[in-house]
C-alpha cells in the first residue's frame, strides 16, 4: 500500500483531498447558513461558460472556469443585495439561464466539442496535474485565514446582515467576500469530484457539524475535521475496494453526517435522564 503513494498521480490527489477536507467545508457551513443551496447549480453553469470560452481561446478551461465563477460571486452579491435582502436564489436562477443559452449557443456556431466543456465537470481527483494541486491548496489556505481573520464579522453577517450593519460591520462586503470564496470553492470542489458530488466535499462535513449544535466557532472547527476524514476515509476505501474516489467519499461523509446525528440524539436523551432523576430525586 505505501508504493502507491510514491506515484504522482496518487500523492497528488492525497494532497489535494486533505486540502480541501480542511477548508472546504467551511463553505459548506456559509451556504447552509445563508441559504445558499442554489448559487452551487449557478456556479456550474457559469464554470461551463467560464471553460467554453476557455477552449474557445485556446487557454486551460480550468482558469477560465474559476475566473467566471469569482465573477458569479460579485454578479450574484450585486443582484441580491438590489432585490430583497440576502436571498440569492431568483439572481442565481437568472445567472445561470442566460449562460447556459450562451454556452449551446457557442457550442452551435463554434467548432467547440459539448463533451470538451463537459470533461471538466465529471471531476477525477487521480487526474489532477500538479498546477491544479497548487491552486487547490492555495485556495484552501486563502480560505482557512480568511475564515480565521474574519471570523466575527463572518458569524456576525451569517447570524443577520442587518443588525451586523447597525453594529457597524460592512455586512455587505462581508457578504459578498463570503459569496465570492464560496463560488470559487464549488469551481473547485467541481474539478476534484465532479459537479454531481461537488456536496461531498462541502456541505457533507457541514451537515455532520452543524448537527452537534455547537457554537459558530467549534462548529467550523468540526467542518474542518470531518471533511478530512471524509476524504482520506474515502480515498482509502476507493483504493482498498477499488471504488471511484467520489462515491466512496459520499458514502462516508454519510455515515458521518448520521453518526454525528445519532451522538447528537444520544447527548440529549442522557441529559434529559439526568433531568428527570434530578426532578424525582
Amino acid at each position: 500500500m505505501k508504493e502507491i503513494f510514491t506515484i504522482p498521480a496518487f500523492s497528488r490527489a492525497l494532497l489535494a483531498l486533505f486540502a480541501s477536507g480542511l477548508a472546504f467545508p467551511l463553505l459548506g457551513v456559509y451556504i447552509l447558513s445563508l441559504e445558499l443551496i442554489p448559487v452551487r447549480f449557478g456556479v456550474m453553469h457559469l464554470s461551463l461558460l467560464g471553460a467554453t470560452v476557455g477552449l474557445l481561446v485556446g487557454v486551460d478551461p480550468i482558469i477560465f472556469a474559476m475566473l467566471f465563477a469569482v465573477a458569479a460571486g460579485f454578479i450574484v452579491s450585486g443582484l441580491s443585495t438590489r432585490a430583497s435582502g440576502s436571498n440569492s436564489g431568483g439572481a442565481m436562477a437568472l445567472l445561470m439561464t442566460a449562460s447556459l443559452g450562451v454556452v449551446f449557443i457557442l457550442f452551435y456556431k463554434t467548432n467547440i466539442q459539448a463533451i470538451e466543456a463537459f470533461n471538466l465537470f465529471w471531476g477525477n481527483v487521480l487526474a489532477l496535474e500538479r498546477g491544479e494541486v497548487l491552486l487547490v491548496a492555495i485556495v484552501s489556505t486563502l480560505i482557512l485565514i480568511a475564515s480565521i481573520l474574519f471570523l466575527r464579522p463572518i458569524s456576525a453577517v451569517l447570524f443577520d446582515r442587518e443588525t451586523a450593519f447597525a453594529y457597524g460591520i460592512p455586512a455587505t462586503a462581508v457578504y459578498t467576500g463570503i459569496l465570492v470564496i464560496v463560488c470559487v470553492g464549488i469551481g473547485l470542489g467541481i474539478r476534484i469530484t465532479g459537479a454531481l458530488m461537488v456536496d461531498a466535499v462541502t456541505l457533507l462535513p457541514a451537515l455532520a457539524a452543524q448537527s452537534l449544535k455547537k457554537n459558530f466557532r467549534t462548529t467550523l472547527l468540526l467542518a474542518s475535521l470531518c471533511g478530512v476524514f471524509n476524504n482520506l476515509m474515502g480515498f482509502a476505501m476507493a483504493l482498498v475496494f477499488d471504488l471511484p474516489t467520489s462515491p466512496a467519499i459520499i458514502v462516508v461523509g454519510t455515515l458521518v453526517v448520521l453518526s454525528c446525528k445519532l451522538i447528537f440524539y444520544l447527548q440529549k436523551k442522557v441529559e434529559r435522564d439526568r433531568f428527570a432523576q434530578a426532578e424525582t430525586g
